[in-house]
């Protein structure tokens, strides 16, 4: 069927004149006028005022004919001005007429006015007369047809721009519907917008935007739902030769997109008129648009896919999760807890089992969530063996209501397993102000300080966000401190127990705050150590103990300082060159530095560490165990190590009057050492009479405040001077 192209079939030509028998023999010499078989409407006006409310009402009159002089002599010219700037009536013709032949000249009057044309009333014959409408008229037309094309691609250039923006099918599909509505003003009829997979038959193509009429049938096959005959053959068609169709009355847009998603889009435009050449070239090149928009949304697909699934389970990840966060309703945060769920030691049980197994394992822990939550929880995966919740009801988890979960049995490859889960919960609407990344960065940090701590579960809580954003704030300071070599060595003296000689010192860390406080030493240790910055600090100290053994020998002191150091520190590659290089640097004997590890970290390194100390051995670096007695260690395995001494925790010294046990495990520890050929130091000794107890079992040496504090330098060296 051939499309008509939509063109006017009317003209609209005003005179303004208050001359009535000139301007009756103006429409009689124009009554013969033929344009193209349109209907020339001719109105008319007998002053500028009633000329500017004929115009204002027809805002398509193609030609004004206006006499310069009515009411007052520049009526007419202020007529103009009135046309095209206050109405803004730019495309209308006016042709300027005088009855007072050289009054102004012709160019003076078109240089100064928007007119198109001059003439004396006089000059004017009937040919003359429709010539100049004629010209004009097609003028008019010619004009008006550049302006709704500029029109129509503005048109066309925003819809595109929005449509452009959506990456969602269902969003894209209804913009689509509701763009084309507005470039073609569908008030009747409708639109709809189905698609189906390349490899199945086209009645189950699914429809998936609707508008208008066919809004009935959303979600429905669009085939099946289409009674119209000719709209199914019109559908049939645009599919089997793969392009748009367009029919009176039906527009069918075709568009394929197999190579991303294996779909095929079709959209159907139903409207009660014949659409004009001009609508169908705008509809051809925004199906362009609409094309590219198809491919866009399919390739934001699969990049979403991903970004947003990890690829081995087809969980949801952290990015997903985020998104999901950011996006709640305010409603929805007041009552949404974020749940951080890890397995148990899963590691071990991959090892065991393997990762299939536990891939398998990690989905039906997932499907058990979903079935113990209902509809009401989201779930992402954050590592290999945590799982993030974000659950939406306002109940208050505690360890209590989670026991369920906490320990439970799931089924996995057709056998029962069973499970231990450590849980930490973050409560939304407790802290409004985080940050979607931020809740799931307290969320992880709970949960390790819930392993840390040992613990099934842990909620984040204020008290619990200022201790970690305390420390925050306090590992700025101390890499300030560090930095600035700030931390200062402190030394505390180490004695024979017999007759108080001076054997040595133990080097303390010591750090004074800018802002006066001195924090404690267990604080920012093991700050130091999770942050990374335990080996620049175990440095700093090791050179300010190389100096104070220069000072102390000033005053005649030769003893040695112990300094401790982190036992994953030592089995370092470059540890003992480092270490070496720091005593030649500080021209300090090696036999007058000792380092002390603790019993904790001889065990976590166990398996390599050995190694490390007979190479210190071998420098003639003497190596103590520290808080002996705490670490659980094997004896056989105490055996082998090159230490030089035992020191004895402090737990044992103060207790041994109060409990048998920890006397006799302290007997124990001391003979022990002396077995072994180890000197046995005793800690925290803080009265004479735990002085005289370890005598009896044999300890000969000692260090704690019953003797001196750690103190700077200055405060030593008076110590050793005023005789201890």
């Amino acid at each position: 069927m051939k499309l008509k192209p939509r063109t006017r079939n009317y003209c609209k030509v005003l005179s303004v004149e208050d001359d009535k028998d000139y301007q009756d023999a103006l429409l009689n010499g124009l009554n013969a006028l033929n344009y193209d078989n349109k209907k020339v409407d001719f109105l008319t006006a007998s002053s500028a005022l009633e000329a500017a409310t004929v115009i204002a009402e027809n805002p398509d009159i193609s030609v004004i004919f206006l006499d310069v002089v009515m009411e007052t002599d520049h009526a007419g010219l202020r007529l103009i001005r009135t046309i095209r700037e206050d109405i803004g009536n730019d495309l209308v013709r006016i042709v300027l007429l005088t009855g007072q032949a050289g009054m102004t000249s012709a160019d003076d009057l078109i240089s100064q006015y928007d007119i198109d044309d001059y003439w004396c009333k006089s000059d004017l014959t009937q040919v003359h007369l429709q010539t100049i409408v004629l010209s004009n008229l097609r003028t008019w037309e010619h004009l008006s047809d550049m302006k709704e094309a500029r029109h129509s691609m503005q048109l066309l250039l925003a819809a595109s721009q929005r449509i452009a923006s959506k990456s969602d099918i269902s969003d894209y599909t209804h913009s689509i519907l509701e763009e084309l509505g507005q470039l073609l003003k569908v008030k009747n009829g409708g639109i709809v917008c189905f698609f189906h997979p390349e490899k199945e038959d086209l009645a189950n193509a699914s429809i998936v935007a609707t508008s208008g009429e066919f809004s009935v049938h959303k979600n429905r096959y669009f085939l099946p739902a289409i009674e119209d005959d000719v709209l199914k053959d019109t559908v049939l068609n645009a599919y089997e030769q793969k392009k748009h169709v367009f029919i009176d009355g039906f527009s069918v847009l075709y568009f394929s997109n197999k190579e991303l998603d294996g779909r095929v889009y079709m959209v159907v435009v139903k409207i009660n008129r014949t659409l004009a050449a001009n609508e169908i070239n705008l509809l051809q090149v925004f199906c362009e648009n609409i094309g590219a928009g198809f491919r866009n949304v399919a390739l934001n697909n699969k990049l979403t896919e991903l970004a947003y699934i990890e690829p081995t389970l087809g969980i949801h990840n952290k990015n997903w999760l985020i998104r999901d966060i950011r996006d709640m309703f305010s409603w929805e945060r007041e009552k949404a807890t974020l749940l951080m769920v890890c397995v148990d030691d899963l590691a071990y049980t991959e090892s065991v089992l393997g990762a299939s197994y536990c891939d398998q394992l990690i989905l039906s822990l997932y499907d058990y969530l979903n079935d113990f939550f209902g509809q009401s929880v989201d779930i992402a995966m954050l590592e290999r063996d945590t799982l993030m919740l974000v659950v939406y009801d306002d109940k208050e988890y505690t360890e209590l209501s989670l026991e369920r979960i906490i320990h439970t049995n799931i089924k996995v490859e057709k056998a029962t397993h069973s499970l231990d889960l450590t849980i930490s919960s973050v409560t939304l609407s407790d802290f409004p102000s985080y940050s979607a990344e931020q809740l799931i960065s307290v969320g992880k940090s709970t949960l390790a300080r819930a392993k840390y701590e040992d613990v099934a579960f842990l909620a984040f809580s204020n008290e619990l966000a200022s201790a970690m954003f305390g420390r925050f704030e306090l590992l700025q300071d101390l890499r300030e401190a560090i930095l600035n070599d700030d931390i200062m060595a402190y030394f505390q003296p180490k004695v024979s127990l017999k007759d108080s000689t001076l054997i040595g010192f133990e080097a303390l860390a010591r750090w004074e705050h800018k802002n006066g406080s001195f924090i404690p030493p267990d604080v920012f240790i093991s700050l130091a150590e999770s942050s990374g910055l335990i080996a620049k600090l175990d440095r700093q100290i090791l050179r300010q103990s190389c100096r104070a053994i220069h000072t102390l020998k000033g005053i005649g002191i030769n003893v040695p300082i112990s300094v401790n150091v982190a036992g994953n520190e030592i089995i370092r590659p470059d540890f003992i060159s480092t270490f070496k290089a720091i005593l030649e640097e500080e021209q300090a004997p090696t036999e007058l530095i000792e380092l002390e590890i603790t019993e904790s970290q001889l065990i976590n390194e166990k398996a390599t560490i050995n190694r490390h100390l007979s190479a210190l051995k071998a420098l003639g670096v003497n190596t103590n165990i520290d808080d002996f007695g705490t670490g659980y260690s094997s004896l056989a395995y105490l055996s082998t190590l090159a230490v030089s001494t035992l020191k004895i925790d402090h737990s044992f010294v103060w207790q041994m009057e109060e409990s048998e046990k920890d006397w006799e495990i302290l007997k124990m520890i001391i003979e022990l050492g002396n077995l072994l050929g180890l000197s046995v130091v005793a800690e925290g000794i803080e009265t004479e009479q735990q002085k005289t107890h370890l005598l009896a079992l044999g300890c000969e040496n000692g260090q704690g405040y019953l003797f001196a504090k750690p103190m700077s330098i200055d405060d030593t060296i008076y110590w050793v001077q005023k005789g201890r």
